[in-house]
């Protein structure tokens, strides 16, 4: 370091002073010349190293300084409120292991007094002393570093608290000249944390912005081998979807115009933090054009416990299941679907898709996605009522382009007593890193081609349910979302699709507006 001259005005004494102490206790090495001889980003320096950490000095207005210290402040005082949770814990370990210790040591001693020194008697009370005083030290030294701990971050915290009084007289036009000096002095034993803490104050901006406060804090978690009890999280959630939306599709298999409104109510319930209760409640009502069977009326169309078996993500009850991009099948699935592995995610879905006729279904998929690609597989099996089943077999794969996804897939389709068929569809999508926010959209291109064989209630909005007694249809599909503040979204879906036998096509538009709420902040 080079000299500058004398010491900046807003140095105070007994910045120098806490620095010579922690010099005194091997905390800091000290420079060639006079600590006055350096600036404060100089000082700056020598303090994080002190902390255990050198970077960059940036200073702030006391504005800023209040800003940063109340922030620090509620670090500290959660650390704190953590800290004593971990000494509690401690105590009781330590109780326990000095009980379990002397009952061992006891019957050691015992049965050494009373003569019995045969190896097979006194071996395995040896072995088991030995154990229980080695616990014992161990409970001890967790119980002596969770209660250091305490002490540290007490400490630290009522330094930042003055700290933050200062400046906020300062702020009021007082006299500032406290911030310092006038801190009561702590006896010898706590000199080290006394010095550190009042230096971490008034060096915050500093320390702040070459990260030694991020660097020891993380340092103070790796050293805890103490649990730290989970904090629950809203015990009810609501999200809430209000949408209209209407299409008009047109052609040989065009339906004509439909407009809707819907609400639907996703609920989740925490029981446990693992175990969640879910749900969804529907409602739609046609406002032109052809209704539902359910129109008008209110649908419990989910309800599902949802949670972690050692590693497996199980679901259980009726949700909903999105296979193969939806390009298989999205609704309504009644059964269990069990989810696990890294970096190979395997998935089994087991009971009954929510499609007229349907007996029972099951499914097995696969998927590996890395940075650059996703690829995955499955296998899909449909019975129906009638004795009659469907078997799917799908590949797929993506490839990351920037802010564009490469997408391709291939589906092998059997029914009995017919040949298998092979469809594909290919995806071009744009997705943007944060296009959920407001005035930002994503969109979609797909080309299709889909044998009857290959899929049994199609996801997309277009006309492929209805050319599903034609064999099948080909064809693209285009469509955007635009988000709006305050949680409101655009949708625009195009389709042109033929059936597969004759060549019939059907045309199709579909717009949407949705609004979005729920009770609870992200």
């Amino acid at each position: 370091m080079s000299a500058v001259g004398a010491a900046p005005a807003q140095i105070q004494p007994w910045v120098y002073d806490s620095m010579l102490e922690l010099a005194a206790e091997g905390y800091l090495e000290l420079p060639s010349r006079p600590l006055g001889n350096y600036s404060r980003q100089e000082l700056s320096v020598m303090v994080g190293k002190a902390l255990n950490a050198v970077e960059k000095n940036r200073t702030g207005t006391l504005a800023d300084e209040y800003a940063r210290i109340t922030r620090l402040l509620v670090m500290d005082e959660v650390e704190l409120k953590l800290a004593q949770e971990q000494e509690a814990v401690a105590v009781k370990r330590c109780g326990t292991a000095k009980a379990k210790a002397a009952r061992a040591a006891e019957m050691y001693l015992r049965r050494s007094l009373q003569g019995q020194n045969r190896l097979e008697v006194m071996e395995p009370l040896k072995a088991k002393n030995d154990e229980a005083q080695a616990g014992l030290e161990y409970a001890a030294r967790d119980y002596a570093e969770a209660q250091s701990r305490v002490k540290q971050r007490s400490r630290m915290l009522e330094y930042a608290r003055k700290k933050q009084e200062s400046l906020l007289t300062s702020l009021n036009g007082a006299d500032g000249s406290s911030s310092g000096t006038e801190l009561p002095d702590k006896s010898e034993q706590n000199a080290v944390l006394e010095n550190a803490g009042r230096l971490r104050a008034e060096f915050l901006p500093e320390l702040e912005a070459n990260g030694s406060l991020d660097k020891i804090s993380a340092r103070q978690q790796l050293a805890s081998n103490l649990p730290v009890k989970d904090v629950p999280d809203q015990a009810f959630k609501l999200d809430t979807e209000l949408r209209v939306d209407s299409g008009r599709s047109s052609g040989d298999h065009g339906q004509g115009t439909r407009t809707r409104a819907r609400v639907r109510l996703y609920p989740d319930y925490n029981i446990d933090n693992n175990w969640h209760i879910k749900g969804m409640v529907e409602w739609q009502k046609a406002l032109s054009g052809p209704k539902y069977s359910k129109d008008g009326k209110v649908n419990f169309d989910r309800y599902y416990v949802s949670g972690n078996i050692g590693q497996v993500q199980t679901d259980i009850g009726a949700f909903g299941s999105l296979m193969a991009e939806g390009n298989i099948y999205d609704s309504k699935f009644e059964g269990v679907r069990l989810a696990a592995g890294k970096p190979v995610r395997y998935t089994l879905e087991a009971g009954k898709a929510d499609y007229e006729g349907m007996k029972h279904t099951y499914d097995l998929a696969a998927d590996y996605e890395s940075a650059a690609y996703k690829v995955g597989a499955a296998y899909y099996h449909f019975a129906y009522d009638n004795d009659q089943k469907q078997y799917i077999y799908m590949g797929n794969y993506h490839h990351n382009l920037g802010i564009f996804d490469l997408g391709g897939m291939l589906l092998r389709g059997r029914e009995s007593g017919n040949d298998g068929r092979t469809g594909y569809v290919f995806s071009l999508a744009y997705a943007p890193q944060n296009s959920w926010r407001p005035y930002t959209y994503n969109s979609w291109l797909k080309y299709y081609y889909q044998p009857r064989s290959t899929y049994v209630n199609h996801t997309m909005n277009g006309m492929a349910g209805a050319m599903s007694g034609r064999g099948g249809f080909k064809g693209w599909g285009w469509g955007c979302n635009y988000n709006l503040p305050d949680d409101w979204s655009l949708g625009l879906e195009l389709y042109h699709l033929q059936d597969l036998d004759i060549g019939h096509s059907s045309n199709t538009i579909w717009g949407s507006v949705t609004k979005y709420f729920k009770n609870y902040r992200e």
